[in-house]
């Protein structure tokens, strides 16, 4: 699949931050392993909900939560080790229930992978519409239109 260089490029993402590879992430070959890169993904994931929160002083309501429905991987290159991985995260879409968000893993300034996160909105009932407040929280991290579709 072809992505549109904007989708490569980690000054696209509105939520950016490092993590230092450790010895305990790394396959025989000296690479990041693909089980710790998924994981790489989840902290990207969480580090984003969490400025969030914090930017925007958010609550979780009583009794909502959100669920991880979907997750695609693309590998575009190997991660070597020692070294840092650059992690972007911003929203693709949204929808009524759902929101997807695109990543993107950088290492030493060129894109090694990107990810895709479809998550849901729900309550004790399931799935729930997302909150307009939230809406407008997540349109403010949309990605660059070009970056949103694929090639």
């Amino acid at each position: 699949m072809h992505h549109h260089p904007s989708r490569l490029d980690l000054a696209s993402y509105p939520h950016r931050f490092d993590i230092v590879a450790r010895f305990a992430d790394i396959d025989p070959q000296w690479h990041l392993n693909n089980v710790k890169i998924a994981e790489y993904y989840q902290e990207g994931r969480v580090s984003f909900h969490r400025a969030l929160k914090q930017q925007f002083d958010i609550e979780r309501g009583r009794g909502s939560r959100t669920l991880v429905a979907h997750q695609s991987m693309d590998y575009l290159s190997e991660i070597a080790y020692p070294g840092s991985v650059n992690v972007g995260v911003g929203v693709l879409r949204i929808g009524t229930t759902s929101y997807t968000l695109g990543l993107a893993l950088q290492q030493n300034n060129r894109c090694v992978g990107l990810a895709t996160a479809v998550l849901v909105h729900a309550n004790a009932e399931g799935p729930a519409p997302l909150a307009a407040r939230w809406r407008d929280i997540l349109q403010s991290k949309l990605l660059p239109e070009e970056a949103q579709q694929p090639r």
